[in-house]
């Protein structure tokens, strides 16, 4: 009985922690998403797309400023691509197993919508 407690804590442990990772990575790759149809909106990189990123993540929990982004090419015209990627991390501990970061990236790509 002991034995399988000792292997299922653990376990639940994990289950709880990799969720909560996944729940973190989706929220991020939601906003990416989003912070992507806007850089097309408005034609490329920009303060307002920062912004809006920035609340985005700040709403779903994640610190703003441990997130490294970059959106290239920073001026697109009509039809041109703008690529967004957030890059993050996400600390897993799990007791009496292992403690380690796991790397969270999402990227999105988007068309810009400004004729110039």
């Amino acid at each position: 009985m002991t034995l399988a407690i000792a292997m299922l804590v653990p376990l639940l442990f994990s289950v709880l922690e990799f969720g909560a990772a996944l729940e973190r990575w989706l929220a991020q790759d939601a906003a990416t998403v989003q912070a992507a149809r806007y850089a097309g909106e408005i034609g490329g990189d920009g303060a307002e797309v920062r912004s809006l990123l920035a609340d985005q993540l700040r709403s779903s929990g994640i610190d703003p400023a441990a997130v490294s982004v970059e959106i290239v090419p920073a001026r697109v015209g009509w039809r041109e691509p703008v690529r967004v990627s957030v890059a993050s991390e996400y600390r897993v501990a799990i007791p009496f197993l292992f403690t380690t970061t796991l790397p969270l990236r999402s990227a999105a790509v988007s068309r810009g919508e400004v004729n110039r």
